[in-house]
């Protein structure tokens, strides 16, 4: 998930909007967002080279200052808790005005002490929105330091000249299902033993094979009472059911354990080898009842898309993992521009049709998340306002965000 950036900008140009007499469109950064524009004097709410404090997409503003600003209504609502209430603030969301789309809010710099690039999120009380976690993707397991999360990508709109003009980019389709880490991990059993382990999980959370749903008796108040008593079978994480002959073949060979997939089930123990002591792939578990949209898929049926592997924590390039995702028959996500970088194609290329399934099968929403951009062989950049241990940067389309009634565990 990419971070929440809520700092003071300079307000690179503003545009007359070609459709609406009292609008502009103001560009911060690579957003583009709708502003007060008054046709009498043809004076806009800000001027190119203003400062400015800006809020992107999925920022939660509170109460006070959403209403401040005059957009409380427009926000987001945020999900409802346990216990029927729902906290207070408001989603920060795209929107089309007059045909014109527009990200994020804008407002003037009320400090004029403050520097171009600084954080402000803390003195507005500003929270990064996140998707509600659900109960049926499986009980926590203690978490592993090897088995390691993705990192967190970056939203090319607020890093446009991370990449340079004309340099070799891939850009693949983002797809839109469930975040998906599957290990094999060097650890330790009960006497002390180095053993090979699988893991499975999703984002932060490292996830048991089965679980076992809960139920909690609460009182007429709604308060909890006693201890919650499982129910029902134990069932299979979602997350483990992706642990297919290929994936498994893959962690396998790229580990150098020297054991069969078979073998690495009774969790053997650790040979004397040169190899890895933790293997991670990345990918995005897809289809019927994952998210809002199917691919394809029908009756409770998935697909997996791998996008990235790590050996004792270092992603590999995009070649080198590539081939060996197609040596051992993993399914890659869809590659759609291998050429010179330019940041208006990209924007282009996050639009349009999905390419994982013929347009026809894809269901109510038939376009593209969005899409992610990667150098042909990872490298760091450090830049003033932030270090990025890997140059990688994901792009999400205006017609995915306002998309009605979609869901966003992403």
């Amino acid at each position: 998930m990419s971070s929440l950036i809520v700092e003071v900008c300079r307000v690179d140009a503003v545009e007359k909007h070609p459709r609406a007499d009292r609008m502009a469109i103001a560009k911060v950064k690579g957003w583009n967002t709708c502003i007060v524009h008054n046709p009498d004097t043809s004076d806009s709410q800000f001027k190119a080279g203003a400062n400015s404090v800006f809020f992107p997409l999925d920022s939660v503003l509170p109460p006070e200052l959403s209403d401040r600003l005059g957009v409380t209504k427009y926000l987001g609502a945020l999900a409802m808790n346990e216990d029927g209430t729902r906290r207070p603030g408001g989603r920060v969301m795209v929107t089309n005005l007059r045909g014109e789309k527009s990200y994020g809010l804008i407002m003037a710099c009320e400090n004029p002490e403050w520097e171009v690039g600084q954080d402000v999120a803390g003195y507005y009380g500003v929270t990064k929105w996140k998707p509600p976690l659900k109960a049926t993707d499986g009980d926590a397991e203690s978490p592993h330091p090897a088995f390691h999360r993705y990192f967190d990508m970056e939203h090319i709109r607020n890093f446009p000249d991370l990449f340079e003009d004309g340099e070799e980019v891939v850009v693949t389709e983002k797809i839109h299902g469930q975040n998906t880490r599957l290990g094999l991990i060097r650890d330790t059993n009960e006497r002390g033993e180095a053993v090979w382990k699988w893991m499975a999980g999703s984002h932060d959370i490292r996830r048991k094979r089965f679980w076992q749903k809960l139920h909690q008796e609460r009182d007429e108040n709604g308060q909890p009472v006693g201890q919650p008593v499982p129910v029902g079978d134990p069932q299979e994480s979602v997350f483990w059911t992706c642990f297919d002959e290929s994936n498994r073949n893959l962690l396998c060979a790229l580990s150098n354990c020297g054991y069969t997939p078979e073998e690495i089930d009774n969790e053997p123990l650790v040979k004397d080898h040169d190899g890895q002591y933790s293997v991670v792939l990345f990918g995005e578990r897809y289809g019927s009842g994952v998210q809002d949209m199917w691919y394809g898929f029908q009756n409770g049926r998935f697909g997996f898309r791998a996008f990235d592997v790590t050996l004792n924590g270092k992603y590999l390039d995009f070649d080198v993992k590539l081939e060996a995702f197609s040596r051992h028959g993993v399914e890659a996500m869809p590659i759609i521009y291998p050429r010179p970088y330019s940041f208006t194609k990209i924007d282009e290329l996050a639009e349009g049709p999905t390419t994982v399934c013929p347009p026809d099968a894809a269901g109510k929403y038939k376009g593209r998340e969005g899409v992610v951009v990667l150098p042909v062989k990872e490298r760091p950049v450090v830049t003033e306002r932030k270090v990025f241990d890997r140059l990688q940067l994901k792009c999400v389309s205006f017609s995915y965000m306002a998309r009605k009634d979609g869901t966003e565990f992403h």
